[in-house]
């Protein structure tokens, strides 16, 4: 009777054993992105927000808002002012593309489904810090 307790604890040491490794490697390989997978991944997090994105006082789904930043960040990477297309960084990104309307200089919104809004660029860092922490 006493050999089973210490075959279920051994069991399932050996299991933690196992399994612990990559999880422990996942957690820290994502401290390792890019800056252009940073990039990538908010515009993909802008795309799959449940709510809409406010842009110069109109009202857009999250697709739209992503494709819009998408072709902006194309635009600027490609103007003879910008920096050179591998200097970018996610946070210039927010600054230069995501934050507010080159056109008329009003800060995009985003609108959550309970009508709260705030900043687009407080929600993109905010999402850039869970990038960056693992989360």
């Amino acid at each position: 009777m006493k050999k089973f307790p210490a075959l279920f604890f051994s069991f399932f040491l050996i299991l933690f054993i196992i399994f612990e490794q990559p999880l422990v490697s996942e957690a820290k390989s994502c401290n390792t992105y890019s800056e252009s997978e940073k990039i990538e991944i908010l515009l993909k997090r802008i795309g799959n927000f449940n709510g809409n994105f406010i842009r110069n006082g109109d009202s857009h789904n999250a697709k739209d808002a992503e494709n819009h930043l998408r072709y902006k960040l194309n635009e600027a990477k490609n103007s003879f002012f910008a920096p050179d297309p591998k200097d970018w960084t996610a946070k210039l990104f927010i600054d230069k593309v995501a934050s507010k309307s080159f056109l008329s200089g009003t800060p995009y919104k985003i609108r959550y489904p309970n009508g709260k809004e705030i900043l687009s660029s407080s929600w993109l860092y905010e999402e850039l810090k869970k990038i960056e922490t693992c989360l």
